[in-house]
């Protein structure tokens, strides 16, 4: 074989056995930034407890909590759970809430899938 020829099938499997640990980008491995939030309006995926700032001069309140978490009983399944202070709601898949304090603007938000591993939430404001 030619000495060209040799080293274009020597790279070629070297590019095959090696692991394409350089083409994961670098954000991937950052923490996520729920910034965007902040006006009540977002929509992301989460595997793990995340909180969050929102506007307390909108809202009434400055904070929320969302988490997955297996509620037993008469639902007996994964739902989201959204906190604020003084307020729970639990929601399966599919389904829309609301949190309303002090007679402020209601932060309404939508479950739009639970798998095994989180879930995805949108927050309409």
């Amino acid at each position: 074989m030619h000495r060209k020829t040799l080293s274009a099938l020597t790279l070629a499997c070297a590019m095959v056995v090696t692991p394409a640990v350089a083409a994961t980008p670098a954000a991937a491995s950052a923490k996520p930034s729920y910034r965007s939030c902040y006006d009540g309006k977002c929509k992301f995926t989460f595997t793990k407890s995340v909180s969050f700032r929102i506007s307390k001069k909108r809202y009434g309140f400055s904070r929320v909590y969302v988490s997955k978490e297996y509620v037993g009983g008469i639902f007996d399944q994964d739902m989201v759970v959204v906190r604020a202070p003084g307020s729970t709601v639990s929601l399966g898949e599919g389904a829309e809430g609301e949190i309303r304090i002090n007679r402020k603007n209601a932060l309404s938000f939508r479950v739009l899938a639970i798998t095994s591993q989180g879930a995805t939430i949108r927050f309409t404001g």
